[in-house]
């Protein structure tokens, strides 16, 4: 059997926003990601044309509905938007989020960087499921 390496990039930006999306959803206080005008924006922008040039690179950026991740040279950086349960402490539901995602990026094989988190709400949880 030949021992050439597989050529492909399995794990892309927008597979990482996808992991970073659902480890800050499923973290206790986290209500919602929130989209953004800049989001939509940026999505239009250069990593977008880029991404479509060359959709086999592991390099580049994914950004949607409040998640954007970057990948440069095997690092991973992440920003957050989200809306946060009143119930609970913004710092504290920040921080939970930042360990969750890296913790769930380093099962990647890439090297977390940066993860950045953005509250943008502080509000009641209306949904029973949530609490």
């Amino acid at each position: 059997m030949s021992e050439q390496p597989f050529q492909g990039a399995l794990v892309n930006s927008q597979m990482i926003a996808s992991l970073a999306a659902r480890t800050a959803l499923e973290t206790p206080g986290v209500l919602r990601l929130e989209p953004t005008i800049q989001g939509f924006l940026a999505q239009l922008g250069p990593a977008a044309l880029r991404s479509l040039l060359k959709p086999k690179s592991q390099n580049g950026s994914y950004r949607h509905d409040g998640v954007t991740a970057t990948i440069v040279d095997g690092t991973v950086q992440v920003h957050l938007d989200i809306a946060t349960d009143i119930a609970y402490t913004a710092l504290s539901v920040a921080q939970s989020v930042q360990n969750r995602v890296r913790e769930t990026l380093q099962h990647t094989g890439l090297t977390p960087g940066h993860i950045h988190i953005n509250i943008l709400a502080i509000e009641p949880c209306t949904d029973t499921a949530k609490s």
